[in-house]
């Protein structure tokens, strides 16, 4: 069943390219044969359109997969870093080249549209597996971008040089902005 080669890969959601690499093929009915004895066999279950997974997939490589061009970011990346305190339920927010919203598995993605020349940079973004993730400056900066003024609850986490350098990245605004957070923390 070719187990091996999925786990050898290190990633919980594969797409159908991702499978044709994978089982090195590119016969469709391969493929779907495959997905059909693994779907009956427990091994993968049916994430979303041209999207599988083992049953205990990663959440955030799963956005990644479901938006190519995106990492995640915003409220989702900042909950988790302690910068807000807001609960945002079953939402995943991701920065990418649309604004979009999908609804898979009971959760929503949600993707909000960064220029390329932000989007691209890839200062700030970590990559702890098969996905990418703002770190929480680059997630401040992001918000800032989208949402002039956005009120952070708790900021004594952030590395301030780093948070200052990213700024840069964006528009006059948001190097403002930071300016104006920064000088606040050093009061």
């Amino acid at each position: 069943m070719n187990l091996s080669k999925l786990l050898a890969t290190g990633k919980t959601v594969f797409t159908t390219s991702d499978l044709k690499k994978i089982l090195d093929t590119e016969n469709a009915w391969t493929i779907r044969n495959y997905l059909s004895g693994a779907g009956k066999n427990d091994i993968l279950i049916h994430l979303y359109y041209g999207i599988w997974g083992f049953k205990d997939f990663n959440p955030y490589e799963f956005a990644c997969k479901l938006n190519r061009k995106s990492y995640v970011s915003f409220e989702t990346v900042l909950k988790k870093e302690g910068v807000i305190f807001q609960y945002y339920g079953d939402t995943v927010f991701l920065a990418g080249d649309k604004s979009k919203e999908k609804i898979a598995l009971g959760k929503s993605y949600r993707t909000r549209k960064l220029r390329d020349g932000i989007l691209l940079d890839p200062l700030g973004v970590s990559h702890p597996g098969n996905y990418s993730i703002a770190t929480r400056e680059r997630a401040v900066c992001d918000m800032l971008y989208l949402s002039p003024g956005y009120h952070f609850d708790r900021l004594e986490s952030l590395d301030w040089e780093f948070l200052e350098r990213i700024s840069h990245i964006y528009n006059p605004r948001v190097v403002a902005e930071v300016q104006q957070l920064i000088r606040a923390h050093a009061q």
